[in-house]
């Protein structure tokens, strides 16, 4: 059975949503967290009918939110979540602030490292998938990014912003193969989802991306639930980032 379409919200509705999000993001800030980059959500166009969304969505991240998952396997505790789920996906760390009308190979030239990274995204507590506002509203439903090992730009060869849109990624759970998914799912290339951030960032009149920021760029495959004893393997070709291997407790 096919999954009705979801109305796209209203550009009020969106206003309104990223302006809660900005009070959050303040009110975060002045419980000590330090704003460290965003995350890129709804990336994949095939599923937007049913998200009812018509766009990529934004959010914030944090000190405290964002962590380096060395080791095999890293232990992570879920405790702290709700209903969380994992995605895979292409971190990227800048190291100068990109220009407002940057282009994906300028884009390369601001990135001094890239790696892969599980975002653990959050379900409500009323447990039914969020509208597009009220994902935004929430920070995107943020809970965590893991990062692994970094590789740094220079390292990754020749052509990077093309090749971005050529990874193969394999998913993992306790051994066995749960999806295989590309980097061309988010917008074509992870590249866009962070020109679309930047478009975004200036329509809502938020800050710019700054160097240091990190940006997590959106899913490569499904949103899994996530247990308590699960250990999940991320596997990239095509890049040559190391593999993400994290036990949740």
């Amino acid at each position: 059975m096919t999954t009705p379409a979801r109305p796209l919200p209203t550009p009020e509705e969106l206003a309104a949503a990223y302006l809660v999000a900005a009070r959050r993001e303040a009110d975060r800030q002045r419980q000590g967290a330090a704003l460290v980059g965003h995350k890129v959500g709804f990336t994949n166009r095939a599923v937007w009918p049913q998200l009812g969304a018509n766009a990529p969505m934004w959010g914030a991240m944090y000190d405290d939110t964002v962590l380096d998952a060395l080791g095999a396997p890293f232990p992570y505790s879920l405790s702290a979540f709700h209903g969380p789920r994992i995605e895979p996906e292409i971190v990227v760390h800048f190291s100068r602030a990109p220009a407002a009308d940057s282009t994906p190979e300028s884009l390369i030239d601001c990135i001094d490292w890239l790696a892969a990274g599980y975002e653990i995204v959050l379900t409500p507590p009323d447990n039914r998938p969020p509208t597009v506002a009220q994902a935004i509203a929430n920070g995107g439903m943020h809970g965590a990014l893991l990062v692994g090992e970094r590789r740094a730009t220079k390292d990754l060869g020749e052509n990077l912003a093309n090749r971005l849109a050529e990874v193969r990624a394999g998913l993992y759970c306790d051994g066995e193969r749960k999806e295989s998914g590309s980097s061309a799912s988010v917008l074509g290339n992870p590249l866009n989802a962070i020109l679309h951030l930047i478009q975004g960032l200036a329509a809502y009149s938020r800050p710019p991306i700054q160097a240091g920021d990190t940006i997590t760029t959106g899913t490569m495959t499904a949103a899994y639930p996530l247990t308590p004893g699960q250990r999940w393997v991320l596997k990239l070709e095509g890049l040559a980032l190391p593999d993400l291997d994290v036990v949740f407790e």
